[in-house]
């Protein structure tokens, strides 16, 4: 689809926009509160600063997707692909990341208040200076690689399951997870 078409489509009412591909689309800045992109391919698309508000990602592919300064409060990414993806400076509070892959992703500055990763998959990724206020990270399929440089508001008890199950050196920063977390050595 077309992104022309996507945006014309959403002015006019609609808001399934399942199964959609829109790889490498330009939608910066876009209003799209409310959207369902359900199982949509958004791969390398342009969304910086885009309104995703109470968005519809479950299953969605967002691999190297551009969602620096994107709002995305209660935005709903369960089961998604958003390895390399850019989240830097996003409000991804309220959002749900269940089972998502964040391989290599990138929330620096991240407001991820109340964020629900469970499940998810932090392979890589980086959460320097993000704001986890009540985010909940449990069960995690991994937790290796992960920065957490300078995480703001990181409940104790959260920051304890981490250092039973984070490991290893993000591939850029060269920092070690479990003393970007303060775990005992």
């Amino acid at each position: 689809m077309e992104v022309a078409q996507l945006l014309d489509l959403y002015r006019q009412g609609h808001r399934n926009f399942s199964n959609v591909d829109i790889s490498n689309g330009l939608l910066r800045s876009v209003n799209l509160i409310g959207i369902d992109l359900r199982g949509a391919t958004l791969n390398k698309a342009d969304l910086s600063s885009a309104n995703l508000i109470d968005a519809n990602l479950t299953g969605a592919n967002l691999i190297e997707t551009n969602l620096r300064g994107a709002m995305l409060r209660g935005a709903n990414f369960a089961d998604a692909d958003l390895s390399w993806a850019n989240l830097t400076w996003s409000n991804s509070s309220n959002s749900r990341f269940v089972r998502s892959n964040l391989s290599v992703a990138n929330f620096s500055g991240a407001n991820l208040i109340e964020a629900d990763f469970t499940g998810a998959i932090l392979k890589g990724a980086n959460l320097r200076g993000t704001n986890l206020r009540g985010a909940m990270l449990k069960n995690l399929r991994t937790c290796a690689d992960t920065d957490f440089t300078g995480v703001r508001n990181l409940d104790e008890r959260m920051r304890l399951y981490l250092c039973t199950v984070a490991s290893g050196t993000h591939p850029f920063t060269k920092n070690d997870s479990r003393q970007t977390l303060g775990c005992p050595i």
